[in-house]
């Protein structure tokens, strides 16, 4: 028995080395000019509120893997939201798509969500809640 699991560790060892988990998370941006000479100026970031994440076969593969996993109804329901909010902002115009951003290390997409999410001078946060996996 015992080396019967030696052997499906050495069988599976090179497909589990290759497993990866993948993360997204949605967002985009746009700018209201109110007085360029001033500087008046708005940036609008809109992001989803939580990060996801899906277990993929190679970390190489996480933005196909992403691709194929979501739906078109999915994708839809996104841009709804997305296109919602940016409706009512002014100087942003609504969106024929949108892609996720998608990583393949979680300390990576986690900086750079955390860096969307930060609000600055100038800058104003728009989370989106509710989007579907």
């Amino acid at each position: 028995m015992k080396s019967l699991r030696v052997l499906l560790l050495l069988a599976l060892g090179p497909a589990l080395a290759n497993a990866a988990e993948c993360h997204y998370f949605w967002t985009t941006d746009c700018f209201e000019i109110r007085d360029p000479r001033t500087r008046d100026i708005t940036h609008h970031v809109l992001l989803s509120e939580q990060r996801f994440s899906f277990a993929g076969s190679d970390a190489a593969q996480c933005p196909a893997e992403l691709d194929a996993r979501l739906t078109i109804d999915q994708r839809g329901k996104v841009l709804k939201a997305f296109n919602k909010r940016l409706k009512g902002l002014p100087g942003c115009k609504q969106l024929d798509s949108l892609a996720p951003r998608v990583f393949s290390d979680e300390g990576e997409a986690l900086q750079e969500w955390q860096r969307l999410a930060t609000e600055r001078n100038f800058k104003s946060l728009h989370l989106i809640r509710r989007l579907p996996d």
